[in-house]
């Protein structure tokens, strides 16, 4: 199998998993994961733009990468305290 098929696989899984963690919202910690899984989608996206020279794909998911981090930082507080 192609590495860069299996790549944009797994990019697509991940954005689509990612996704639908972050819209069912059912707790803090479910949302914080599907924010981590998004930073994997973004970066995996990002090696596809780099291995393909397409700086469009690079440029969106760089943008999106430090989206992921904002949401992450921002849902990280409320997943520790249902920890606790």
């Amino acid at each position: 199998m192609d590495p860069m098929m299996v790549l944009r696989a797994f990019a697509a899984a991940t954005t689509i998993l990612a996704a639908a963690l972050v819209a069912v919202n059912w707790n803090a910690r479910i949302t914080f994961a599907g924010f981590v899984i998004f930073i994997v989608a973004a970066i995996a996206w990002s090696a596809d733009g780099w291995l393909e020279s397409k700086a469009s794909l690079i440029v969106q998911n760089v943008i999106l990468l430090v989206v992921n981090v904002l949401g992450v930082w921002r849902w990280l507080p409320k997943a520790e305290k249902e920890m606790d």
